[in-house]
């Protein structure tokens, strides 16, 4: 009945709407990744154990994976970077080169630079961090509050990936479309998310070796070289924007060294940049058939209407709407 797969529909417009307004993104992402590492673990475990002790088997070892890697990664990043490659550091070293930079410019080219960049400063920038506190909060592991929500998603993923769930033919009418437009925005999710992990993991690799083995051998030591290593995987997760992001605060520190090392900087991650063409057309391309161009668009349009948690669910929102309209056989 047409009615009831436009009432799905609108159900899943409704639930992704009330995800990011009330900023709920962070622990989605978390939560549907936990559920599919858990589900896939699952069902090779069944090979050998009965399906409901493979689900209780892969639930525990998630868990047990969860508590290990929070506490040795903690334990590594805080050991690798230490105190003096904070983010309050990185950010006064930004404003600081930016400063000088301004000093250094010719006036008859001052007039050609927009006035928005000329009054960027230390005071601007951490006004500008103060302003999105809230929304920066939402991801942060600062937040009890986001803290134990993620603990409730974590527990809800893993009861979801025990709950016996049957056969869609078997559900009434609008259970079934609900469920069918659920598995496809799952799917859609991990289309997007894992191909992206793969990209971000290969662009920081790159990175790492070229900001601590290449640069180093030359006797170049990048200041804050090895947050900026963190910073580019992390910002690698967000598709096309992030690797902006990261590119621009890695040539901006390298110019404190020297111009020579900015452009080597810039050379090397614009050959990077155009390495990622071709994995993100292998790997995202090949999944959901979208350009850049499109990934960047939908980027936009949801930064514009809901700020980071748009950002987040942006590149899965559209891969799920074009998947849906592929399956409808209307592109």
């Amino acid at each position: 009945m047409p009615y009831i797969k436009l009432f799905s529909y609108l159900f899943m417009l409704a639930m992704l709407t009330v995800v990011i307004t009330v900023h709920l993104a962070p622990v989605l992402l978390i939560g549907l990744l936990i559920y599919l590492v858990t589900k896939r673990l699952a069902s090779r475990l069944m090979s050998v154990f009965p399906a409901l002790a493979a689900k209780i088997l892969a639930a525990t070892l998630i868990l047990v994976m969860i508590a290990s890697g929070i506490t040795i990664l903690s334990l590594v990043i805080g050991g690798m970077i230490g105190n003096e490659q904070n983010l309050s550091g990185l950010l006064g070293t930004l404003s600081e080169i930016i400063e000088q930079l301004k000093s250094d410019i010719p006036a008859n080219l001052i007039a050609f630079i927009p006035e928005t960049w000329m009054a960027i400063d230390h005071a601007s920038m951490t006004e500008f961090l103060q302003e999105h506190t809230n929304e920066l909060r939402i991801a942060g592991s600062q937040s009890l509050h986001t803290f134990a929500q993620i603990l409730i998603t974590l527990a809800i993923a893993l009861l979801l990936t025990l709950h016996p769930f049957g056969a869609i033919n078997k559900n009434l009418p609008l259970a079934a479309e609900i469920r069918q437009r659920l598995l496809v925005f799952g799917q859609s999710f991990e289309n997007i998310v894992f191909a992206q992990i793969k990209i971000s993991a290969v662009n920081t690799l790159l990175t790492g070796i070229f900001l601590l083995v290449v640069l180093p051998y030359f006797g170049v030591n990048l200041p804050y070289n090895k947050t900026l290593v963190i910073l580019t995987f992390i910002t690698g997760l967000i598709p096309v924007v992030g690797n902006l992001i990261s590119n621009t605060v890695i040539t901006i520190i390298a110019i404190s060294i020297s111009f020579k090392v900015a452009i080597a900087a810039l050379v090397f991650l614009v050959l990077i940049h155009k390495l990622e063409y071709f994995i993100n057309a292998k790997i995202i391309g090949t999944k959901i058939n979208a350009s850049a161009w499109e990934l960047l668009l939908a980027l936009f349009l949801m930064e514009a209407c809901f700020g980071i948690p748009g950002i987040l669910l942006a590149p899965i929102v559209y891969a799920y709407i074009k998947s849906e309209l592929s399956k409808a056989k209307l592109i």
